[in-house]
């Protein structure tokens, strides 16, 4: 696998070619079929559903965190940067579980095709 597999990003951006290699090769799909399926993959975005509420969602805790940073006397962009990473974490979570739901879709739909 290239190094350069490690940093390109799919189109969910938060998760690497490499891993989508790496979660494809791991369900034993032959070579011919496991590069269709990893183009598929790298080119999947889910659906994109409450982005309003989300975005409310998230700076109203990124605030809140900041907020409460500064109440127990530590800077308030410690709070903030706190904030960004666990939601950048859920975010690649929730990829990461979409990209497994398709991979395990596509599978499945191979399966009934032969």
């Amino acid at each position: 696998m290239p190094r350069t597999d490690r940093i390109t990003p799919t189109a969910v951006v938060l998760v690497s070619r490499a891993w989508v290699v790496s979660e494809v090769a791991s369900r034993g799909v032959d070579q011919q079929r496991q590069a269709a399926l990893v183009d598929e993959l790298v080119g999947y975005e889910p659906p994109r559903r409450n982005g309003l509420r989300n975005n409310f969602i998230f700076w109203l805790c990124a605030l809140g965190a900041a907020l409460l940073a500064r109440a127990v006397g530590l800077p308030g962009w410690s709070g903030f940067v706190a904030a960004l990473l666990i939601f950048g974490w859920i975010a690649r979570e929730l990829a990461v579980r979409a990209l497994r739901w398709r991979l395990d879709q596509l599978l499945a739909d191979a399966r009934t095709e032969d």
